[in-house]
């Protein structure tokens, strides 16, 4: 073996200068390396940073009752709108009434919007049903299988018995959608709708399962507040009980057609108008850090013709409303209750009512004479709701974390 090596000696022979020269080469590349890793991981710090900071907000355009049938000549202006003021946010939803019948094709368009939007703003879409949504044909499971796209997919909890499900976006903030539609004996969905027993139960295990401090968003089709509502949708104050004893804040509905925001004990209900009739406005909300900011855009300029014709609308509905009625009470020919009650919607779908002006129109005569009035219809009660509650003005509001907490009875 040694003599091997004698041999061999040279092989392990190394010239100085040329070990000099190597050693500072591998001096240089060694100081190149780790200045490359330093700037690479400076730069995943910033850019892990900046993921952060993007994740601190997010924003959400809420839509409701959009009505959409097959004879409509406005919807694609309707679909353009909307896809113009979603750019740039991070969610879309739709508050049910997506569809104006439930009928196949009407299903089919909705689900077409949907697609477009989401592929032209890159927003997640999540949908869920209002009462002109079911039919015998469409049926919760469904409904769900249709739309499973928009929510279902991205759920981390689907309730069983309804087309209820839970999704987590972005920024944490996790977003209870709720189907509030219920059936009567003959198996037709009713209009008020309601909340089942079942499904405030899911609703509990999906708020125990969650961290403490984790923001929360409830949305459901109807509203469930004032405390009137209760008699119309069963259910509405058990659901608002359990909002509350969670810490949850913040509720969005539609239905009504109108803007409104109305609270009790510390639960905001905002209720979104539809866009495509008067004053044409869509309800954004802004996570920030602190808790949540509403306000709404409008999307027709108030100069331009399709605004004052729309107002023009708003107001000859009004007038409608008000005599259909008091069609068969004393008052049905009374112009004085009936510009009464058109005065007072036009206030709240201006979102101009004041707590001073609340007062007027209450003590007014023409509005005991209302109060007076037997009438068939839930007119009557829901703008006697609205102006006694005098609801807040819809522009803007800040919204206090909204965050579940553990249960307190």
């Amino acid at each position: 073996m040694k003599k091997n090596l004698d041999k061999n000696d040279n092989m392990f022979h190394i010239d100085n200068k040329k070990l000099a020269a190597a050693f500072d080469f591998s001096t240089i590349g060694i100081r190149l390396f780790l200045t490359i890793i330093f700037i690479l991981a400076v730069s995943v710090v910033h850019a892990s940073n900046a993921f952060c900071e993007t994740l601190e907000t997010e924003s959400y355009l809420v839509i409701s009752d959009i009505h959409l049938t097959r004879e409509a000549q406005d919807q694609a202006t309707m679909l353009e709108a909307i896809i113009q003021v979603a750019k740039g946010k991070d969610v879309v939803l739709f508050l049910g009434d997506n569809t104006n019948n439930a009928h196949t094709e009407e299903h089919v368009l909705m689900q077409q919007w949907a697609s477009s939007i989401k592929q032209l703003t890159g927003a997640e879409v999540y949908i869920i049903p209002g009462n002109h949504d079911y039919s015998v044909k469409m049926r919760p499971d469904e409904f769900c299988t249709q739309y499973r796209q928009y929510g279902w997919e991205q759920s981390f909890s689907c309730d069983t018995a309804s087309a209820s499900y839970a999704v987590m976006t972005k920024a944490g903030v996790c977003l209870l959608l709720l189907d509030t539609n219920k059936y009567d004996n003959n198996k037709l969905v009713k209009s008020d709708g309601g909340i089942e027993g079942t499904t405030l139960i899911w609703l509990q295990k999906v708020l125990e399962s969650l961290p403490n401090e984790t923001p929360v968003i409830a949305i459901g089709h109807h509203p469930i507040l004032p405390s009137e509502r209760n008699a119309r949708t069963p259910g509405a104050s058990a659901l608002s009980q359990v909002l509350r004893a969670y810490g949850i804040g913040l509720y969005l509905c539609g239905h009504d057609h109108g803007f409104s925001i109305v609270e009790q004990d510390g639960l905001q209900q905002i209720t979104v108008g539809q866009l495509q009739n008067y004053p044409g406005w869509v309800g954004i909300i802004e996570k920030k850090a602190d808790g949540f900011l509403w306000h709404t855009e409008q999307i027709y300029n108030p100069q331009s013709s399709i605004y004052r014709t729309l107002r023009e609308k708003a107001y000859s509905t009004a007038r409608i409303m008000a005599q259909g009625a008091l069609a068969t009470t004393p008052y049905a020919d009374d112009e004085e209750a009936i510009n009464w009650f058109t005065s007072v919607y036009m206030l709240l779908i201006d979102s101009e009512m004041t707590p001073e002006k609340s007062a007027v129109l209450l003590t007014d005569e023409n509005c005991q004479k209302w109060r007076n009035a037997q009438t068939r219809t839930v007119v009557k009660e829901w703008i006697l709701n609205l102006l006694e509650n005098c609801p807040k003005a819809v522009h803007q509001l800040y919204i206090s974390p909204s965050q579940k907490h553990s249960l307190e009875y």
